[in-house]
Formats: structure tokens, C-alpha cells, sequence
């Protein structure tokens, strides 16, 4: 049985071993101080971003702190509004009667420190009771004269600078208020990614401050295969090209991925480049630190003879090829190159596209040996114009 060479574009590969890593892995820390109240879930379960609490922390104490600032901010806020709006008529009523009754006791002090200074003229009284009218007039004088200031500053007004004294102190209870409010919302701890918890840092009780971590969480679709490619080979590679994955943990299942990164700072050591490959992982079937094995195709435009690899026959520690050329077959020595599925390339020029070459037969068949022709077609799966995939 016969079958021509055929010629084919040839889809090389680049394999290597790696190690699957999670798209994301975070660390979840503190972000304020306090005492750990509750701690969920437990390692190894699920979490959902935005929804699911890690930790939380005791809101007892932050949450009176937040009471006492609220009612700072609420009388902050009168104050402010008092000085806004302005004394009002009555308060400047009751400022005039109070200057119109200082007035008054020291009118009344005068009075009397006018008698006491004539008896004392007189020899009447003492100095002491002399001293004691002096020194009433003089605080009846003192008292008058706040009065006069006090009412003259409510007759005018808040000044804008007192107005804006007081608006600035509202908004500074405010503040506080703020930060405490956002304190508490802080103390409960969520997950800040969708995937698993794989470690627990804290435990019911402990305090944390701010900064401390509280758990590890990782994602774990996509995936990632990350490992190292040669120098030599990772000049073919390119952004999106397909890969094949395998791993022992699923030996008879093969997962598609595509190469996402190529990362272009080599190991100092190894001078090797990691390669990135992004696998889709709904079912988290891969897990992270699983060993994986890579091969990533590259489609060149290099072309190479294929022969079902029955066409080959070993004698004397050469491979033959037997051609057909009228009628007769001739023994060819060829050197083979990769194997792709059920052809082998073949090197060195040693046959040409289009000759008929013996499959079935060919195992006892001498050079010079006649042949009767029954042809067949290509075996290896790969049709006329598509690649074989070499191994």
C-alpha cells in the first residue's frame, strides 16, 4: 500500500512546567484598632466580594465616642445658627434694662459715698465704713460699665468673624462625627474579592491594630500556570497564543488556556523568562500550587514533508523510506524530525512533496523489488492545509 509526501505548515510547540497561581491573592488587614468580636468564614470555604464578613470588630466604644460627638456637632450647630440669625429684640430689651439697673446701683452708690464722705468729714464715722461706700461705688461703676458694653455688642450684632468662629467649630464636630462613623463601618471586615478564605490570622478576642492582618483570601477564576521559558524559545512566543494544560491531579482531561503575560526581566540565575497562562476555572477545579504541564503552539511559516510514520522502516541502524518510481521500489535514507500524531517529519531533503512512498509492505521489501501499487490516503487526522500538531 502507497501514499504520497505531503507538505505541510508545521505548528511547533514550547513546553514547560509550572505552577498554578490565583488571579488575585490579598491579604485582608485592620483598618482600625479594636478587639475581634466575631471571625467568619472558617479557612477553605467560599466568600463573596462586598458580602461576606471575615472579621468584625468590638463597636461598643466607638460607638459611644460616636454618641458624645453628635451631640457636640448638634450644639455646635445651634450656636452657629444663633450667632446667623441675630440677637433678637428681646435679648436686646433685657440688655438695655440691665444697663438702666446698673445704672442705678451706681447712681445709688454715688449717693451714699457722698453722705458717708461728709459724716466722716464731720468725725461722725469711721474710715473703714468711708472705705466700704468707696469701694461698693466703685464696683456699681464697673458693673455699669459691662452693661453698657454688653448692650452696645447685642444692639450691633454678631461680628463676621464670630459668625465664622462658630460655623468653623460645627464643621469640626463634624469631622469627628465623620471619621467615627467611618471607623464603625470599618470594624466589620469584608471580603474585598470573590473566591476562598485559605488562612485565618485572627481569632474571637484578640486585639488587633491597625495595619494587622486579619486573613488571606485568593481567586481562582481565571488561573494562571506561571513558569519559566528559555531564552532561546521565548522570542516565538506572543500575547494570546493557545496552550494545552495538563496536570496529574486530572490526567485524563486536557484544559485550553492562552498565554496572558510574558514577563521581560529573565532569572538572574536560570536566565529563563516567566511565561504567564490564563486558564478559565468556573468549577475551581485547578487549586493554587498544583504542578501543571504547558505546551503552547506557535504556527510559523516553515513548511515540512510528512510520511506516516509506518513508512519508515529501520535497517542497520539507518531509517529507509521506500519510494515508488516506475513501479519499483527504492530505498531512500532519511533523518526524522517531530512526530505529529500518526506522520513524521521528514529532514535533509531526502524525498520531495508528491512521491508515492510504500506504507504497508515495506517491512520485508528489498531495493530494486517491484511494487503493485494500491494506494492510501494520509493517516494522522490532519486534512489537506491544516498543520499536524507536533509533539
Amino acid at each position: 500500500m502507497v501514499t504520497r509526501v505531503a507538505e505541510r505548515p508545521v505548528r511547533d510547540e514550547v513546553t514547560f512546567i509550572g505552577t498554578v497561581e490565583p488571579d488575585r491573592a490579598v491579604t485582608v488587614q485592620a483598618e482600625v484598632a479594636g478587639r475581634v468580636a466575631r471571625t467568619e468564614p472558617r479557612e477553605g470555604e467560599p466568600v463573596v466580594s462586598g458580602q461576606t464578613v471575615i472579621a468584625e470588630l468590638d463597636r461598643i466604644p466607638n460607638e459611644l465616642s460616636l454618641k458624645e460627638a453628635r451631640a457636640s456637632a448638634t450644639k455646635a450647630r445651634q450656636e452657629w445658627d444663633k450667632l446667623a440669625r441675630g440677637y433678637r429684640r428681646e435679648e436686646i430689651e433685657q440688655a438695655r434694662a440691665a444697663v438702666a439697673e446698673a445704672e442705678t446701683r451706681r447712681t445709688w452708690a454715688e449717693q451714699e459715698l457722698r453722705r458717708m464722705e461728709e459724716l466722716f468729714a464731720r468725725g461722725l464715722i469711721a474710715a473703714q465704713e468711708r472705705d466700704r461706700a468707696w469701694q461698693a461705688h466703685e464696683v456699681a461703676t464697673s458693673q455699669e460699665r459691662a452693661a453698657r458694653e454688653k448692650a452696645g455688642l447685642v444692639e450691633a450684632g454678631p461680628r463676621a468673624e464670630e459668625i465664622a468662629q462658630a460655623e468653623a467649630e460645627y464643621r469640626r464636630a463634624m469631622f469627628v462625627v465623620e471619621r467615627l462613623e467611618d471607623d464603625l463601618r470599618r470594624m466589620r471586615i469584608v471580603a474585598p474579592l470573590t473566591g476562598f478564605l485559605v488562612k485565618k490570622r485572627v481569632e474571637v478576642g484578640a486585639w488587633v491594630k491597625t495595619g494587622d492582618p486579619i486573613a488571606d483570601l485568593i481567586d481562582l477564576d481565571p488561573v494562571y500556570v506561571v513558569g519559566p521559558v528559555s531564552e532561546r524559545e521565548v522570542g516565538r512566543l506572543s500575547r494570546g497564543a493557545r496552550a494545552r494544560v495538563t496536570l496529574d491531579a486530572y490526567p485524563d482531561r486536557t484544559f485550553s488556556g492562552e498565554i496572558a503575560h510574558i514577563v521581560p526581566q529573565a532569572d538572574p540565575q536560570s536566565r529563563a523568562f516567566p511565561v504567564k497562562v490564563r486558564i478559565r476555572n468556573p468549577d475551581h477545579l485547578l487549586k493554587s500550587g498544583m504542578f501543571a504541564r504547558v505546551a503552547l503552539e506557535i504556527t510559523g511559516n516553515r513548511k515540512a514533508l510528512y510520511v506516516p510514520k509506518d513508512a519508515v522502516v529501520r535497517r542497520d541502524n539507518a531509517s529507509l523510506v521506500f519510494v515508488v518510481e516506475n513501479g519499483v521500489a527504492k530505498a531512500r535514507v532519511v533523518r526524522t524530525g517531530q512526530a505529529a500524531g500518526e506522520l513524521v517529519e521528514i529532514l535533509d531533503g531526502a524525498l520531495t512533496s508528491g512521491q508515492e512512498v510504500v506504507v504497508i509492505g515495506n517491512d520485508a521489501l528489498r531495493e530494486g523489488a517491484k511494487v503493485r501499487k494500491v494506494d492510501a490516503k494520509p493517516s494522522g487526522g490532519a486534512g489537506p492545509g491544516q498543520p499536524p500538531k507536533a509533539r
